[in-house]
């Protein structure tokens, strides 16, 4: 049995968590789990956990990972919870919100290659899936600090960048949400939704 997995991803403020707490609220019954790479970006409603939507962290279904990062550090603490929560055999889906300085690409490598590893006790739980790929684009910023994205295809980024990272936050998924677009004029949301489209 496959549990399908999403990754969320996208720069340090641009919407994330609001985003996990939507699904979170979803009223189809979908029972979700949470990985949080950072418990420290985290704000997950309460109401939500009163009204079942989630339930706190001493059930285990809002799991945090701190002390590094998802992408390169914690691969394998990544492939542990992902493990247990598959052991538990009470959710539907798994969301995992990377840090927002995390690249995307190793992280659904890590996932894609969780079927193949030595530990059967995958297998017997069923197998992750990764099913998409999100990334949040904070439209405002995109606007204020990267010149309506055109700074981000102007000239080269060096790897250690914060523009090489948004370019590959929005590169590297199959979905892109543009996030506070009632902040910025029609006029300026055209044009970062052309380089938006134009690096995906």
């Amino acid at each position: 049995m496959e549990t399908p997995v999403l990754l969320l991803t996208g720069y340090l403020g641009s919407g994330k968590t609001t985003l996990v707490n939507h699904i979170l609220s979803n009223r189809r019954g979908i029972r979700f789990a949470v990985i949080v790479n950072d418990i420290g970006e985290v704000n997950i409603d309460a109401d939500l956990i009163q009204r079942g939507g989630i339930v706190d962290t001493k059930d285990d279904s809002l799991v945090p990972l701190q002390n590094g990062c998802i992408c390169c550090t914690l691969k394998m603490d990544l492939v542990k919870q992902i493990e247990e929560i598959m052991a538990m055999k009470k959710f539907d889906y798994i969301v995992i919100e990377a840090s927002g300085i995390c690249e995307p690409a190793p992280i659904a490598q890590t996932i894609c290659s969780i079927p193949y590893m030595a530990d059967g006790a995958l297998t017997r739980n069923g197998t992750p899936k990764l099913d998409c790929i999100v990334t949040v684009v904070d439209a405002l910023r995109m606007r204020d600090e990267f010149g309506c994205g055109e700074d981000l295809t102007a000239h080269h980024h060096d790897d250690e960048d914060i523009e090489n990272l948004v370019i590959q936050q929005i590169e590297f998924c199959n979905i892109v949400i543009l996030n506070k677009v009632s902040e910025i004029t029609p006029e300026e949301l055209k044009r970062v939704r052309t380089i938006v489209l134009a690096l995906n």
